[in-house]
């Protein structure tokens, strides 16, 4: 979702002296860039793309714990249904799928290299929906090709098939409550069929560090078409992060654990965002109902800091993985969509 309107519901812990500070301060950062993004310039729809890799070094820093920054790349367009990308998900055949805040998505070829060829287009089909359904924010892929994305503003799941042209969307129970400024954020489907999504919003009274974590025991959008609801109950649970980071995506490593890309907005103006990736392990709540992400990485310098909200995983022949991390600019000029490439072996990575 537009961090406008999440800067706008603020946990109920701030004063309401910062609240309006930041929700100030956020408005100024976004509304230049957003003129100057349109203003002479009005998008095309032509579909067209530019790719730029940036010169960033590529030695390891100590900041990126495991990890290796292996490439940047600012990916660019005037077309209507570019940028806002808050999930990412790696496909057959070295190919990302980004999912768009307003549910467009950009299919490409991985870099280096051309990207094309690369496709933009909504991932619903009936126009009539598209500001209806919107603000996706978390997605996954299962074993035959199919795509779940989870709606944050709708409290919705959608489950979509491989050629996305048959959808199966639920607005499940356990959702209600949650808050359209911070809801649904990160989902993984495990090997097994198990589900997890995670919220974005900090518990009550958690000192900024917990976040409810839904378990659903298999497809959670079973039943959809004859109940508005589905038909799968989840349990509930706790995930523990960093002090102040909220979740933003998380991707399934090998060995059954999780990434979990995080995210902080840091203030004033000039509007800035820390991000790190934390380590956790599905086990714990399958066992206790709560689980802990354990920071093992800060993408500080020399990674470009912005607005990271997709994480996606790509297993290699050799044994290391590619971990693919994409921003999400908000639809202003002031932000990017920035993609990184970073490396990480397994081996690299703290025993369970």
């Amino acid at each position: 979702m537009c961090l406008y309107r999440k800067i706008n519901s603020l946990n109920v812990k701030r004063s309401r002296l910062l609240r309006r500070i930041a929700a100030i301060a956020l408005a100024l950062a976004i509304l230049p860039g957003t003129v100057l993004r349109d203003q002479g310039s009005p998008w095309d729809n032509s579909r067209r793309m530019t790719v730029e890799r940036l010169a960033v070094p590529t030695e390891a820093p100590r900041e990126l714990g495991p990890f290796r920054l292996r490439g940047v790349w600012n990916l660019a367009s005037r077309d209507g249904l570019f940028g806002g990308y808050s999930a990412l998900v790696a496909l057959p055949g070295a190919r990302l799928l980004a999912i768009g805040d307003r549910g467009g998505k950009l299919e490409f070829a991985e870099p280096p290299g051309s990207l094309a060829p690369y496709r933009m287009e909504h991932s619903i089909r009936d126009p009539a929906e598209w500001s209806a359904i919107a603000d996706a924010e978390a997605a996954t892929t299962g074993p035959d090709g199919e795509f779940w994305i989870a709606w944050e503003d709708r409290k919705a799941i959608s489950r979509f098939s491989r050629d996305w042209s048959d959808e199966t969307r639920v607005f499940p129970n356990a959702l209600r409550h949650w808050s359209k400024q911070f809801g649904p954020e990160a989902m993984a489907r495990m090997p097994d069929g198990r589900f997890l999504i995670v919220s974005e919003a900090f518990a009550p009274d958690s000192s900024e560090v917990e976040h409810e974590t839904l378990l659903f025991a298999s497809d959670p959008t079973v039943g959809g078409k004859e109940h508005r609801r589905g038909t799968v109950e989840p349990s509930h649970g706790v995930l523990s992060l960093p002090e102040g980071y909220r979740p933003t995506d998380m991707a399934l490593l090998p060995d059954g654990r999780v990434l979990i890309l995080l995210r902080q907005v840091v203030w004033p103006l000039p509007m800035r965002f820390s991000s790190r990736i934390a380590l956790a392990d599905p086990e714990e709540l399958y066992r206790t109902g709560h689980w802990t992400g354990r920071e093992i990485a800060r993408l500080d310098s020399p990674v470009p800091g912005d607005n990271y909200e997709g994480l996606a995983i790509r297993p290699r022949t050799d044994g290391k993985l590619d971990v693919w991390v994409i921003s999400d600019d908000n639809r202003s000029a002031t932000q990017r969509t920035l993609l990184l490439k970073l490396e990480l072996d397994p081996q690299d990575l703290p025993p369970r």
